[in-house]
C-alpha cells in the first residue's frame, strides 16, 4: 500500500470500500505482536480476495500478516523468519512467572497463524520457532506457508564474466547456424549436379553417343 511503517488503522482506513481485490506488498523484519495480530485479522476479514507478496523479508511478527494472504507469494530470493514471542520484564517470581505464560500463549497464538495456513500441527511450528528458524522461498513452499514463489517474465540478467549469453544473442547464432547450413546444401547441389553432368556425358562417349 505504499506505506514504509504501517500500523492496524492504516490498513482499515485504506482497505477499499468496494471489497476490490488487494494485493500486499511485504517486506518487514517486524514488529508488536498485536498489531501484527490486528492487522491479520482485519485482511482475513477483508471480503476481496487478498493477496500477499513476501519481495524480500517476512520476519517475526510480519511472517504473521504474511498468513493473511488467500494466495501467499514469495520472490524466490526473500525469506521468513520465525521465533518465540519476547519482552523486558521485571517485579518478583510471580510477575515473571506471568510474563512467562503470557510469552508461552502468544507463541501458541502466533503458531497458531501458520498452522492454518498450511494445515500442519501447531506443535511443530511452536518447535520451529523455539530454534528461531529462518525459511527460504523453497523451505517455505514445501512447508505451505506459501502457495506461489514469484516468477519474472524479463529477459534474465547474466554474469558478464561468466560463459552464458543472452538469450537474444544465442536465437541470433541459431539463426545464422541455421542460414549457414542452408548455404552448405544449395552449394552441395549446385557440386551434384555438375558431377552427374559430366559422368553422363561420360557415358555417352562410352557407348558412341552424342553430346
Amino acid at each position: 500500500m505504499g506505506m514504509t511503517a504501517t500500523s492496524p488503522v492504516d490498513i482499515l482506513d485504506n482497505l477499499p470500500k468496494d471489497g476490490s481485490d488487494l494485493e500486499i506488498t511485504i517486506n518487514s523484519g517486524g514488529g508488536e505482536v498485536d498489531a501484527a495480530n490486528e492487522i491479520y485479522t482485519a485482511l482475513r476479514n477483508y471480503p476481496g480476495k487478498v493477496t500477499t507478496q513476501i519481495e524480500s523479508s517476512a520476519y517475526s511478527a510480519a511472517s504473521i500478516i504474511a498468513m493473511a494472504g488467500d494466495t501467499v507469494q514469495i520472490s524466490p530470493v526473500a525469506q521468513l523468519m520465525i521465533h518465540n514471542s519476547s519482552t523486558v520484564a521485571g517485579g518478583n517470581h510471580n510477575d515473571l512467572d506471568k510474563t512467562s505464560n503470557a510469552l508461552k500463549s502468544t507463541d501458541k497464538a502466533i503458531a497458531k497463524a501458520y498452522a492454518v495456513k498450511t494445515g500442519r500441527p501447531v506443535d511443530e511450528f511452536l518447535a520451529l520457532m523455539d530454534k528461531e528458524t529462518w525459511i527460504n522461498a523453497d523451505d517455505a513452499l514445501e512447508l505451505g506457508l506459501v502457495d506461489e514463489i514469484m516468477t519474472f517474465d524479463k529477459e534474465p540478467v547474466t554474469n558478464a564474466v561468466g560463459n552464458v549469453l543472452p538469450q537474444k544473442v544465442l536465437n541470433r547464432v541459431k539463426i545464422l547456424i541455421s542460414e549457414n547450413q542452408e548455404l552448405k546444401n544449395n552449394v552441395t547441389n549446385s557440386k551434384s549436379s555438375e558431377h552427374d553432368k559430366l559422368v553422363q556425358t561420360k557415358l555417352a562417349i562410352l557407348h558412341g553417343g552424342k553430346i
